[in-house]
C-alpha cells in the first residue's frame, strides 16, 4: 500500500471518529453538565461554597434595615372617630454577618447539622435616626399579659387587671431599648414566675424585640440540612428542626418540617413554586413564581411571597400514603376527618385528600388575608406577621390606622438562577404587627377598638456578589461550550471525510488519465507490422520541376522507407 494511501486512510478514519465524538458530544451534553452539577453543587467541608457558607464576613456587606412606626395620638385612642395615627420613621441600619455554629456533617445520611449565628453592628452614617430616638408604639408586655391570661381563672384576670391598673395601652422607648438592648418591666417577673409554673413564657428578664439575639445560636433553632451529596434534587432541603421533622406550634399537615434551609435551592427550579422553612416563624413559607429577571446578564426566576402564604383559603394535596407527615399519634384518616381549627371551610363532599393550610396555620381563630398567626412560636403573645404596611393583604386592615403606603416595593422575594438554583438576589421584608382588641376584665382595654396594629417593619437584602457571578456565568457557559465543540468535532470529521473523498476521486481519474496516455504512447513508439499510405515518387525524376507527376499512395512498409531513401540518395550521387 503507497504512503498517500495510508495517511488518506488514516485521516479518513480519524474524521470519522471526529463525528462520533461529536454527535456523542453534543447530544450528551446535559448528563455532562448534570454530572458536573453532581460534583461541584453538594455542600462538603472541601466545597467552594462551604466556606461563604460558613461565615459571611468575607463578603460585600448586607445591611439589616429596621422601620418604626411611631404612634402620634396615642392619646386619642379610644375617641369614637379616630384612628391610630402612624409615623414610619428610620430606617435604622445594620450589618450582619451570619456564622454557622457547631457543624458536624454526617454521611451515613448526607446531612450537616448547625446552629445559626447572626451579629448586627449600628451604621449611624447609613441610618436616618440614632439609637436615641424615642418610640411611641403599643405596650407589647401588657398587651402579651393580656393575651397570655385570656382563657385563666376570671380571679388571676382581675389581678392582671390591678397589676395593670397604673400603665398605659402605649408605651415609649429609646430605640435601643425596642431593639437590643431591653427594657424592664413588672409583668415580666410575674411571667417568670409563672414559668416556674409550666407555663410556656419567654425566659427574659428585659423585653426587646432582639434582646439578647445579637450574637446567639439560640433563636433559629438547631438545623439539620440535605448537603446533596447523594441527590442533588435534595440539595439544602431542611431535614429536621431542633432534631424533628414536624413542629408542635401547628396541627397536621402544618407541622411539617419542609423547604429550603434558606441558604440553597435544589437546581432546575421551574416555573411555579419554592418553600422556605423560617425558624422565625416556625413554619414554611410558600413562594410563586412572579416573573423571568436579568440579574448581571444572568436569567433569573423570581419567586414572590403571596397568596399560597399571605391567604386563608390556599388548598395542597396530601396524599393518604404520605403518613410520614404526620405525628405517630394521627392516622391520615384520622386527620382528614378532623377540623383543623374554628373556621373549616372545606366542604364535606370535597377531596378528602385536599386540605385548606390555612386553617391549620390559623391557631384556632383565622386572621384576614395578609397576615400570619405566630402568636404559638412566640409564647402566646398576639404577634402576627405581614408584608409591609399590609402590602398584599386584606385592604380592611388599613383601614383601621392611618400612614400606610403599600407599593410593590414591599414585596418578598427572592431570585433564583433556575439551572443550579443558586439564589441571585434575596430581597426579605417583613412587618410585625400585634393585635389589640378589647377585653371585659382587664380593665386597661376595655372599649378599645379591636386593631391589627403595625409595630415595624425590617428589610434584609442580599445580592450575589460580582465574583461569584462571573463564576456562575462560567458554569452555565458550559453546556453552549460542550454543544459548540461537539458541532466543531463534526464539522471538522466532516471536513476531512469530504476532502479525503475528493481527493481519492481525483487521484482515481488522475490515474486513469496517466494510463491511457501510456498506451497511447506506447502504440506510437512501438514497431508496427501494419503497412501505412505514404506518397511515394515513382517517376524516373525528370528535369522538368514544373510538370506535374501523378503521385499515389502505395502501401509500405518501414523497411520499404528505408531502401527507397537509400535508392535516392545513390541516385544523387
Amino acid at each position: 500500500m503507497r504512503p498517500w494511501t495510508n495517511k488518506s486512510l488514516g485521516l479518513g478514519l480519524l474524521g470519522v471518529l471526529l463525528i462520533v465524538s461529536g454527535t456523542t458530544l453534543y447530544l450528551s451534553w446535559p448528563a455532562i453538565f448534570h454530572h458536573i452539577l453532581e460534583k461541584e453543587i453538594p455542600l462538603t467541608p472541601t466545597a467552594k461554597a462551604f466556606e461563604i457558607w460558613n461565615d459571611t464576613s468575607s463578603l460585600p456587606p448586607m445591611y439589616f434595615k429596621i422601620y418604626f412606626f411611631n404612634w402620634t395620638n396615642p392619646q386619642q385612642l379610644r375617641t369614637p372617630g379616630k384612628k391610630p395615627n402612624l409615623e414610619q420613621v428610620g430606617p435604622y441600619v445594620f450589618r450582619e454577618i451570619r456564622q454557622k455554629a457547631n457543624v458536624v456533617f454526617h454521611p451515613e445520611n448526607h446531612t450537616v447539622s448547625y446552629f445559626n449565628r447572626r451579629w448586627w453592628y449600628f451604621k449611624p452614617e447609613l441610618s436616618n435616626g440614632s439609637l436615641t430616638d424615642r418610640i411611641t408604639q403599643l405596650n407589647a408586655v401588657a398587651i402579651s399579659a393580656k393575651h397570655k391570661v385570656r382563657y385563666w381563672d376570671g380571679a388571676l384576670q382581675t389581678t392582671l387587671s390591678l397589676m395593670l391598673s397604673a400603665s398605659d395601652v402605649h408605651t415609649t422607648k429609646m430605640v435601643d431599648q425596642l431593639l437590643f438592648k431591653g427594657y424592664e418591666d413588672a409583668l415580666i417577673e410575674l411571667g417568670r414566675m409563672a414559668a416556674e409554673l409550666g407555663e410556656d413564657v419567654p425566659p427574659f428578664d428585659k423585653f426587646g424585640w432582639f434582646y439578647m439575639r445579637n450574637g446567639s445560636t439560640m433563636f433559629d433553632g438547631h438545623l439539620n440540612m440535605d448537603t446533596g451529596a447523594l441527590n442533588i434534587g435534595d440539595f439544602g432541603t431542611l431535614r429536621k428542626w431542633n432534631d424533628k421533622d414536624t413542629t408542635r406550634f401547628f396541627k397536621s399537615p402544618c407541622n411539617v418540617v419542609e423547604g429550603s434551609a434558606g441558604d440553597f435551592w435544589p437546581p432546575y427550579r421551574q416555573k411555579d413554586e419554592i418553600l422556605l422553612f423560617s425558624g422565625e416563624l416556625c413554619r414554611p413559607l410558600t413562594f410563586e413564581y412572579s416573573q423571568t429577571v436579568d440579574y448581571m446578564g444572568i436569567e433569573g426566576y423570581r419567586y414572590d411571597l403571596s397568596e399560597k402564604t399571605l391567604g386563608n383559603s390556599t388548598k395542597r394535596r396530601y396524599p393518604h400514603d404520605q403518613a410520614k407527615y404526620f405525628e405517630p399519634t394521627t392516622t391520615t384518616e384520622d386527620f382528614f376527618e378532623a377540623e383543623h381549627s374554628a373556621e373549616v371551610t372545606n366542604a364535606p363532599e370535597e377531596d378528602p385528600d385536599v386540605v385548606n393550610i390555612g386553617n391549620c396555620f390559623c391557631n384556632g381563630k383565622c386572621t384576614p388575608a395578609g397576615l400570619m398567626n405566630v402568636s404559638a412560636c412566640r409564647y402566646g403573645a398576639p404577634v402576627f406577621v405581614s408584608l409591609p404596611h399590609f402590602n398584599r393583604a386584606d385592604p380592611s386592615l388599613r383601614d383601621h390606622v392611618i400612614g400606610l403606603n403599600p407599593d410593590e416595593e414591599h414585596d418578598f422575594f427572592i431570585t433564583l438562577e433556575p439551572t443550579t438554583g443558586i439564589p441571585l438576589k434575596v430581597s426579605a421584608k417583613l412587618q410585625i404587627n400585634m393585635l389589640l382588641e378589647p377585653s371585659k376584665t382587664v380593665s386597661l382595654f376595655r372599649s378599645v377598638p379591636n386593631v391589627y396594629f403595625p409595630v415595624m417593619w425590617f428589610a434584609l437584602e442580599v445580592d450575589a456578589p460580582d465574583e461569584f457571578v462571573d463564576g456562575l456565568k462560567k458554569l452555565l457557559s458550559l453546556p453552549n461550550v460542550i454543544a459548540y465543540a461537539g458541532v466543531v468535532m463534526i464539522l471538522a470529521g466532516s471536513l476531512m471525510v469530504l476532502t479525503i473523498a475528493v481527493l481519492y476521486l481525483l487521484n482515481k481519474q488522475r490515474a486513469n488519465s496517466v494510463t491511457t496516455d501510456k498506451n497511447v504512447r506506447q502504440e506510437i513508439l512501438a514497431p508496427a507490422d501494419k503497412s501505412e499510405l505514404i506518397y511515394m515518387d515513382k517517376s524516373n525524376g525528370g528535369d522538368d520541376m514544373h510538370v506535374r507527376n501523378d503521385r499515389k499512395l502505395y502501401p509500405n512498409s518501414t523497411e520499404s522507407i528505408n531502401a527507397d531513401l537509400q535508392s535516392k540518395l545513390q541516385n544523387q550521387k
